[in-house]
């Protein structure tokens, strides 16, 4: 296979603008000898890398998993030049994490601290409201993503880990006996609501039948697991948290759950990829987890069943 390394360098281009023109422009090339690249190189690998039917023009699927092939190789060789030129590079290569706010802290920085406990890896992360983040890893713009259960991402072209369960537990700050200051068993309470369009809302909505005995009325809104926890602890209200972000709240009494036992609310935290084939860290990362799952570990497991 001959592949010409500017051929690469424009179907990124063209990936990302998504238009011949701007992605001939940004490459100061002309479009026709911009086209030209494009169709050299769909003859090279054998498939269609462009869908010219759409506006603006897009990704097939084999373009989808070849971007991060072109990626890795553009990246590869760029690498390859910076040794041979002696110029330092302080973060090589970085495994590259999309994440939602609500897994970022502590659930991402655990993760990561117990990779490198074994591997001496580096990771660019990038914070995104879930769609974002799974635009990102659709168009291979990240290794992977860390997330809940997102189902548009738990089947073909993409893989997937189990790498933790939890609960959404309905919290409330304690009064000054340490008992809840909002009881929606008791009466009605303010209640912090998320967006409509947020996991947090679907998952919430899945469970409603169950939840209607709680008396809550809404009086904030927001799609930020964040900054629900935060109100809370302000005593804005009664909040729906993951109990991966309350921990150590939850054991040290600054926020108390309302009746765990029948108010809880189970997730899973998934770790997913696309099922092109990933660099050697990342795949030594993937590898690496595989392992451990299999030998019985989990980033996270409900604080409800262990307390």
């Amino acid at each position: 296979m001959n592949l010409d390394t500017k051929w690469l360098e424009d179907f990124l281009m063209l990936a990302e603008t998504q238009h011949f023109s701007r992605a001939a422009e940004a490459r100061h090339i002309t479009q026709p000898a911009f086209g030209r690249h494009i169709r050299a190189l769909e003859k090279a690998v054998g498939h269609s890398l462009i869908d010219r039917t759409t506006t603006p023009v897009s990704l097939t699927p084999a373009g989808r998993q070849f971007r991060t092939i072109a990626q890795n190789m553009v990246s590869q060789m760029e690498e390859g030049v910076r040794v041979l030129n002696g110029i330092e590079q302080p973060l090589p290569n970085p495994i590259r994490i999309a994440t939602p706010h609500s897994l970022s802290s502590p659930t991402l920085l655990d993760l990561t601290d117990f990779i490198t406990i074994e591997h001496d890896l580096h990771f660019s992360i990038d914070i995104l409201r879930v769609d974002f983040a799974v635009e990102s890893l659709t168009q291979s713009n990240c290794d992977f993503l860390l997330g809940f259960e997102i189902l548009s991402l738990l089947q073909p072209p993409f893989h997937n880990l189990c790498i933790g369960h939890g609960d959404f537990l309905l919290v409330s700050l304690p009064d000054g006996s340490g008992n809840a200051l909002y009881n929606p068993l008791e009466s009605n309470c303010p209640i912090l609501r998320y967006s409509a369009e947020s996991y947090s809302a679907r998952l919430i909505e899945q469970y409603h039948p169950q939840l209607e005995a709680l008396n809550t009325y809404p009086v904030f809104e927001s799609s930020m697991c964040q900054l629900h926890k935060d109100m809370a602890l302000r005593g804005k209200g009664l909040a729906w948290i993951p109990d991966t972000m309350i921990r150590q709240e939850l054991d040290s009494g600054k926020l108390v759950a309302i009746a765990p036992e029948r108010y809880r609310l189970p997730y899973q935290i998934r770790l997913y990829r696309n099922s092109a084939p990933l660099r050697q860290d990342a795949q030594r990362l993937w590898d690496y987890l595989s392992h451990s799952i299999q030998n019985g570990w989990q980033i996270n497991r409900p604080w409800h069943s262990i307390n």
